[in-house]
């Protein structure tokens, strides 16, 4: 290196740190999330993107800090989201499809990710990444995430029932989720009826009499809202209680296990492989009794 070229990065350097930190978080792109796993995967890549407000991934994990707490996913606060001053707002186009309008109303560009599986959400990253100047990093998350999903596959199906809910409400999860999506991916069988429909949300249908008839998961799996105990509790009540779940009974050599809400009730985006991998450990065979 010349001493001219030294001098010159000296320079520019003393120069940058003189202008102080506020001029170099307004070369950033401010960023708003109600989807925290795209929050997640921006905030990865310091420097060109700030993640300056975002919602829970679960009511008990707290935002990181520095960055605006905007509640529940399902009632943003939108004033926070309004004092954060964003740029962008990043939110899921099934969930948040009525606030647009109010959103609009903030000047932020509203960008709208889809994350009912995994090609969709890992093409929303893409995208997103390289609308705030981030592409490059963000694809190169995508792919090593990807290899990793393709290293944790199950090598045999197993025949496995997801349901998710709250004390005494169950929905069955179907292929339509991105938990259904990622059991096909894994290579799991879910048991879920292909032609269930009825529920709330996209793809979770309620579990009725008619639903839990002929099906016989060797694995069982709650994803809980709210109390993960409380749920198995109110489930193997049901179990016990309920006529209908008589084949569940007999088939669940595998167990009933409730998920780590903080992996599984919402999706994780390129933490996808820590799922994977908690549901490749639930999915061992049980030890054989001597």
């Amino acid at each position: 290196m010349t001493t001219r070229v030294a001098l010159a990065r000296l320079v520019s350097s003393l120069f940058a740190a003189a202008l102080g930190a506020d001029t170099v978080s307004a070369a950033e792109h401010r960023v708003a999330t109600l989807v925290p796993y795209a929050g997640a995967a921006l905030a990865a890549h310091p420097g060109k993107v700030l993640v300056v407000a975002s919602v829970r991934s679960d009511p008990r994990t707290p935002v990181p800090d520095g960055v605006i707490d905007l509640g529940s996913p399902h009632s943003p606060n939108l004033e926070k989201l309004a004092e954060a001053r964003p740029e962008v707002v990043v939110t899921d186009e099934h969930m948040h499809g009525n606030l647009a309008e109010a959103l609009g109303r903030t000047g932020a560009r509203v960008f709208p990710l889809d994350s009912t599986s995994l090609a969709a959400t890992f093409a929303g990253l893409e995208a997103l990444g390289a609308e705030v100047g981030v592409g490059p990093e963000i694809q190169a998350d995508v792919t090593r995430t990807r290899a990793q999903l393709a290293e944790l596959r199950v090598t045999e199906p197993v025949p496995t029932l997801v349901l998710f809910g709250a004390p005494g409400s169950f929905f069955v999860v179907t292929d339509k989720t991105w938990i259904g999506d990622l059991l096909r991916a894994e290579g799991f069988q879910n048991v879920a009826p292909a032609g269930a429909t009825g529920g709330r949300f996209p793809g979770f249908a309620p579990l009725t009499d008619e639903v839990l008839i002929g099906l016989s998961p060797e694995l069982v799996l709650l994803v809980a809202h709210g109390n993960p105990e409380g749920v198995r509790a109110a489930f193997e009540r049901d179990l016990e209680t309920r006529p209908a779940m008589q084949s569940l009974r007999k088939s669940a050599s595998r167990g009933v296990h409730a998920l780590d809400p903080a992996l599984f009730s919402a999706n994780p985006g390129l933490e996808l492989p820590r799922a994977a991998r908690a549901l490749r450990d639930l999915a061992q065979p049980p030890a054989a009794t001597p």
